[in-house]
């Protein structure tokens, strides 16, 4: 996908949200216009936070508009480490309030065991997942795909059919459910938005074509590269002082 993958930057934290929340929204509402409804998954964390604020004002048909989320620490949706609760927070707002939100935490003690329950909900409510917007760790890690966890090649399996994996291993402090590359790998497009010096650094390892394969020790890889579905980076750089507009590289 490297070749293909639009990679835009920007120099304020502020711009990259209002421009990934506009270009989104345009999607968003394209997508409503041809078949009806559009499907949507986003990440958690603080760097979605000033784009959920700019996301939940456009002007979209919410009401057709169905969020879930790429990956969830199964607690409580009170809990401050939810990532439900960051979403109902910050994106649910406004007009946004309308849109249907679908988590991955239920009511079982564990992900394994919710793991049925999870993908069977996903397939019931999701008949097409078009969008999903993806953040990046500092380890190289996205959604719940974790290095050398041992739920990776579940994880990152194209051909499984499960769009959904629970993941509890010693990478991860709190049980997870994460959607998998199986269903990711057939969105209309993703997007990944990471902030600051630290994540470009780790985005310009990622990128090394010569460990392209080396996919367990960071997982982004297999969103960058590959030929399935369309991607755009969004990130804040340090530009040193040329013009806040997006600069593709």
């Amino acid at each position: 996908m490297l070749n293909g993958m639009q990679d835009l930057r920007f120099n304020s934290s502020d711009t990259l949200a209002r421009q990934l929340a506009g270009d989104l929204a345009t999607r968003l509402q394209s997508c409503i216009e041809r078949r009806g409804r559009v499907c949507l998954a986003v990440s958690g964390g603080k760097t979605p936070v000033g784009f959920f604020q700019q996301l939940a004002q456009q002007q979209i048909d919410w009401q057709k508009v169905l969020i879930t989320l790429v990956d969830e620490r199964w607690v409580n949706e009170h809990d401050p480490q939810s990532n439900a609760a960051l979403v109902r927070e910050h994106l649910l707002q406004h007009q946004a309030a309308q849109a249907y939100f679908l988590p991955l935490k239920n009511k079982a003690a564990s992900p394994q065991q919710g793991f049925m329950d999870c993908e069977n909900i996903l397939h019931e409510q999701i008949d097409q997942l078009d969008y999903a917007v993806l953040g990046m760790g500092s380890d190289g890690h996205t959604a719940s795909w974790f290095p050398h966890s041992q739920a990776l090649p579940r994880c990152l399996d194209g051909n499984s059919g499960a769009w959904c994996c629970p993941v509890s291993d010693e990478q991860v402090t709190l049980p997870r459910m994460t959607l998998t590359w199986s269903l990711l790998a057939n969105c209309r497009h993703l997007f990944l938005l990471f902030d600051g010096d630290d994540k470009n650094r780790v985005f310009s390892l990622a990128c090394d074509a010569a460990e392209a394969g080396n996919t367990a020790a960071m997982p982004v890889r297999r969103v960058l590269f590959q030929s399935q579905v369309g991607l755009s980076v969004y990130r804040r750089e340090n530009l040193h002082g040329e013009p806040d507009a997006p600069l593709t590289a």
